[in-house]
């Protein structure tokens, strides 16, 4: 795949340029004039040189249908400015060189805030080329393909800037004839810039020419461009039409194989209802797109300021654009993509990525998605704005990692959730020695993006070193990617790399704490041998001794004394952890199993309200609630938690239909409310996600229990406790979704057989 900025291949199913890291198109989402321009061989200027006389280039910004684009600076009046060198081919045609002119003397008279200006059309050595003013931002296509379905106040927002735009430039008797969201830039304010006015006219139509000298995309241009007949202002809102409808609704009126295909549909099809396609277009709003797609262009709306008038009437049925709101400083680092050579490096590139949360997190200020939270979207394509909604912050981090030798490349894109808008971008390159300070730098330019003000004490936090040796700090990474992946052979394992680590780093405090985390993973889930116990305290009280304040090692004391039912202990040691950090949602909600636990269900309750006020997006809360309502025998509040639990979760399956954690959840309460089909069906998808999963068996085994299938949920219960979900031992005994069971002898007779 050919990266439309710098013009260097990566791999087929790469999501980012791997010299670069600009976001790539994946090939479903390239038309095929796309396709074609996108590889087209690279062969220009070069970054520092000086270009008739008076352009430095400072970078290449991509390839057109005309030719190569750079961002340059004009040294004789010092501004910076786009320059579009004109290709051989085209420049070859004389008559294309005097229609440039010719447009050029129009769309010079274009001044517009939703217009990006054209300067001059010039030669040098030969080769021609154009001059307009540079629009730092994102192209709409981008943003579309990003952000897609936009809300209607949003998209309005957008469109409104563009008719203007129209309407100037129609007033001025000038027409695009190549209006798409490939030629509409987004700066970082959200201001729309209309570009390549008068290009395409001074070009044949499409279809006439030779390959590469073409100019008009078949999925936005109108019938009668179609036909060949002659364009004027109701061909470019024929286009605006099309675009009002790929953002409201994420895909085209019109597909097909190929651009031939496509262009007949624009002739004899009629679009389907973009409102079928997104209830939330009202339907004004619903008309007036149609009424731009109508064939007759004579149907259409008379001119830009006619559908402007219309436009403007449609907005007040919308809340604005949340140009007052404050922006919470809220933020979710989705896992790095991984850009080296060598995919083994996926757990470098995941330690990078929690590393930085761990960075963001020791930032009060800002509100931090766990770890936890954002694994679920790991290597998933994923929309990153619906993802922001959905974990409810306001801004999502992605990028890249490429690792080569001793070399580290990073890339971060901070996108605002609300608009879709990149707030920052930026790319770190550096030794690998360095690592440290350079995940010190990210973290620090995210604050910046935010507008955080850093304390001194938070500036001390970001600047301190993990470990000054890097080969104990890869070894931390393996040890962490393979806890991630599960299983007991992957903890003994994890326990091995950690354990190595600290030979090469006896000082190393994130590594006891980490050797501590999986020696609890093989009490709690492999082999519930209370020697692991011990191991545990003096692991954590070490990375306590080497980092006094740490939450995360005071946790696992927490939990160690919880495991031996020493519920006074666990819970002072618990208040100690949100004493440190006030934010540590799993303290909390162990503090509710405690009180849940003594009986102190009230307790438990105010426990789990303050688990769901930190994690707004989790049903996991919902889940505790609704138990204890139980037991309290609040079964109208139960039903109230279980409904919470199907909203959230369907929130989440949407983004991630493979989350068989919380799709197990989901069936216990279809089960509950006698949905046995929606049941059936969650359970038939997690066994094909992952049949040997503990947790999510003992959720399906609650659920056929729920539904009176006894066999199958003692089953289910059988592979989940072989599969080492040690820890139902205990809390299967009360647990109300399988009271049903409590009582059979065969149920009995499974838990004394596993202790």
């Amino acid at each position: 795949m050919i990266c439309p900025k710098c013009h260097s291949e990566s791999a087929s199913d790469s999501k980012f340029c791997q010299e670069c890291g600009t976001r790539l198109l994946s090939t479903k989402d390239i038309s095929a004039s796309q396709a074609e321009t996108l590889q087209t061989p690279f062969q220009g200027l070069a970054r520092g040189m000086t270009f008739a006389g008076r352009y430095e280039i400072i970078e290449a910004l991509g390839v057109g249908g005309m030719g190569e684009v750079y961002r340059v600076e004009d040294k004789e009046v010092g501004q910076e400015i786009a320059l579009k060198l004109v290709k051989p081919e085209i420049a070859a045609d004389l008559k294309n060189i005097e229609r440039f002119r010719h447009e050029m003397k129009f769309a010079r008279m274009i001044s517009h805030r939703s217009v990006c200006r054209m300067f001059d059309l010039g030669e040098d050595k030969g080769t021609y080329f154009i001059t307009m003013e540079y629009v730092a931002g994102e192209d709409l296509k981008s943003f579309i393909r990003r952000a897609a379905p936009l809300s209607p106040a949003r998209a309005l927002a957008i469109i409104r800037q563009m008719a203007e735009g129209l309407a100037e430039a129609h007033r001025l008797g000038v027409i695009h004839r190549d209006l798409k969201p490939a030629n509409v830039m987004i700066d970082r304010e959200g201001n729309v810039r209309i570009m390549d006015f008068g290009i395409a006219r001074s070009l044949t139509a499409r279809g006439t020419t030779s390959v590469g000298t073409v100019i008009g995309t078949p999925e936005y241009m109108s019938p009668e461009q179609v036909e060949g007949k002659a364009a004027d202002h109701r061909s470019d809102l024929y286009s605006l039409g099309i675009i009002m409808f790929e953002m409201l609704t994420g895909q085209l009126p019109f597909g097909g194989d190929t651009p031939l295909s496509i262009a007949v549909k624009q002739k004899s099809e009629s679009p389907p209802s973009p409102k079928q396609l997104n209830p939330q277009i009202s339907e004004n709003l619903n008309t007036v797109i149609l009424d731009c797609l109508e064939k007759d262009r004579d149907k259409r709306p008379r001119n830009a300021e006619d559908l402007l008038f219309r436009l403007r009437n449609i907005e007040a049925d919308f809340a604005p654009p949340e140009k007052a709101a404050k922006a919470e400083k809220s933020i979710a680092v989705l896992y790095l993509e991984n850009m080296s050579a060598d995919k083994e490096s996926d757990y470098f590139c995941a330690g990078i990525t929690e590393d930085i949360i761990t960075d963001l997190s020791k930032i009060q200020e800002l509100k931090v998605v766990s770890r936890a939270d954002v694994l679920p979207f790991r290597n998933k394509e994923v929309n990153t704005r619906q993802v922001g909604k959905v974990l409810g912050v306001n801004f999502i981090l992605e990028g890249s990692v490429r690792k080569a030798g001793n070399k580290i490349r990073i890339t971060g894109q901070l996108i605002d959730v609300r608009t879709g808008f990149h707030v920052w971008a930026e790319r770190f390159d550096r030794l690998l020695e360095d690592i440290f300070d350079l995940q010190n730098e990210v973290s620090r330019k995210i604050a910046e993006a935010l507008r955080v003000s850093l304390t001194e004490s938070e500036k001390e936090l970001l600047a301190q070193k993990p470990t000054e040796d890097l080969r104990a700090y890869d070894l931390y990474l393996r040890g962490r990617e393979l806890l991630y992946r599960r299983g007991k052979q992957n903890n003994e394992l994890a326990i091995k790399m950690f354990e190595n680590a600290l030979q090469i780093d006896p000082n190393f405090a994130s590594a006891y704490a980490a050797l501590a985390e999986a020696d609890s993973y093989m009490y709690a889930w492999y082999d519930g041998d209370p020697k692991w116990l011990g191991k545990i305290i003096e692991l954590n009280q070490k990375a306590l001794s080497l980092e006094p304040d740490s939450a995360e090692a005071l946790f696992g004391i927490g939990m160690v004394y919880y495991y031996q039912k020493r519920y006074g202990e666990a819970k002072r040691t618990l208040e100690k952890v949100i004493q440190l950090k006030p934010d540590y949602y799993s303290a909390y909600r162990w503090l509710g199993f405690i009180a849940d636990v003594r009986g102190e269900f009230r307790e438990a309750l105010r426990v789990y309200d303050k688990c769901a006020e930190l994690k707004p997006y989790s049903e996991e809360p919902w889940i505790s609630s609704y138990a204890t309502h139980e037991k309290m025998g609040n079964e109208a509040m139960a039903e109230q938690a279980r409904s919470k639990v199907l909203e959230l979760g369907e929130r989440k399956i949407a983004l991630n239909p493979d989350d068989a954690i919380t799709l197990s959840r989901m069936a216990v309460v279809f089960a509950y409310r006698g949905e046995k089909e929606k049941a059936y069906a969650a359970i038939d998808k997690i066994l094909q996600i992952d049949s040997t999963d503990g947790l999510g068996r003992y959720n399906c085994a609650c659920t056929y229990a729920i539904l009176g299938e006894r066999e199958k949920a003692l089953a289910c219960l059988r592979i989940a406790l072989e599969s080492g979900y040690k820890n139902i031992r205990e809390w299967v005994k009360s647990d109300l979704d399988i009271v049903t069971l409590h009582e059979d002898p065969d149920f009995k007779a499974l838990l004394s057989e596993f202790g």
